[in-house]
């Protein structure tokens, strides 16, 4: 990417030099739209959107847009070609004018800069972020799969902890982990001794899928419980829950239980999630002669003809 000290930062937005604030903000929005590598899928369209980006960062703020207007990115007015060594015959003097450092990227290197669809929200954000993703690049990361069930009433585990050293080895450490109720995939937990950060997973299950707090599953039930309407306990990861299956439910039928899926962490505000149960009629696989004889008797009385 060019050097953004080599650029004009308002030909980089594309407004004049008298643009108010409200003006470049709207430039801004417009370019990062155009420029996003989400949408642009131009070779050097995420070059271009952080030279936007790092250019609204600097004409933003009324301060460093003046340093900018009188100085550019030189230690000394744009006038100014030449300025001599003070008269002690040491340096020459610092001037009050402006570098990179004084519009607080410090040393940021524009090439690192990862870019994500939250930038356009917010110039600055994506400066703060590649601090954060910077600082925990340092962390320790070690992947942890739980039970629903774990997350759904919380517990305690003993683990052993293999944790990557700076020289390469692993290191060794048991620890108690206590899982709180309401944990969820992604969650990270962040350790002192050790110190690393747990990210927690779920285990697969064949009969359980989450989607953030939301689980669902699939309840087998008879054709009488579907025809005739029934009410079916049955168990869950959190405990047994009830659910009443309407008359006439049929194979695929989603109900769901409100409140009956991931609880929300003690302390947090929000609702728990819902239990979405998918109903599937199954068929005995062997009749009695008196079960034969009755399904014979219900085929020979029954109006009910599904292919017609």
């Amino acid at each position: 990417m060019a050097d953004i000290q080599s650029e004009d930062l308002y030909a980089l937005l594309g407004v004049p030099r008298t643009a108010t604030r409200e003006e470049i903000q709207s430039a801004y929005k417009k370019k990062a739209r155009e420029l996003h590598p989400d949408v642009n899928k131009s070779p050097d369209a995420e070059d271009r959107f952080k030279q936007v980006a790092a250019a609204y960062a600097i004409l933003k703020d009324p301060d460093q847009r003046r340093r900018y207007d009188a100085f550019g990115f030189n230690r000394r007015p744009k006038a100014e070609t030449h300025r001599p060594a003070s008269s002690a015959g040491g340096r020459p003097r610092p001037q009050p004018g402006f570098r990179p450092a004084d519009f607080g990227f410090g040393d940021v290197r524009f090439e690192d800069i990862n870019i994500d669809a939250e930038d356009i929200k917010n110039p600055f954000d994506f400066f703060l972020r590649r601090e954060e993703k910077r600082r925990r690049k340092k962390e320790r990361e070690v992947s942890l799969k739980i039970s629903l069930a774990h997350a759904y009433k919380g517990t305690t585990l003993n683990m052993v902890l293999d944790l990557p050293t700076e020289l390469g080895r692993t290191e060794t450490k048991r620890i108690r982990l206590k899982i709180p109720k309401g944990a969820k995939e992604g969650d990270r937990m962040k350790l002192k001794d050790p110190e690393c950060v747990v990210i927690l997973a779920f285990e697969d299950d064949p009969l359980w899928s989450v989607d953030g707090r939301d689980v669902s599953t699939t309840l087998d039930i008879t054709p009488w419980e579907g025809a005739l309407g029934s009410t079916v306990t049955f168990e869950t990861p959190g405990g047994p829950v009830t659910l009443k299956v309407p008359t006439g439910a049929s194979s695929g039928q989603k109900l769901r239980l409100r409140g009956k899926g991931l609880p929300q962490k003690p302390g947090r505000d929000g609702e728990p999630g819902d239990l979405y149960v998918t109903l599937r009629v199954v068929l005995p696989r062997a009749l009695s002669d008196e079960e034969r004889g009755l399904f014979e008797q219900l085929s020979k009385v029954s109006a009910f003809r599904p292919r017609s």
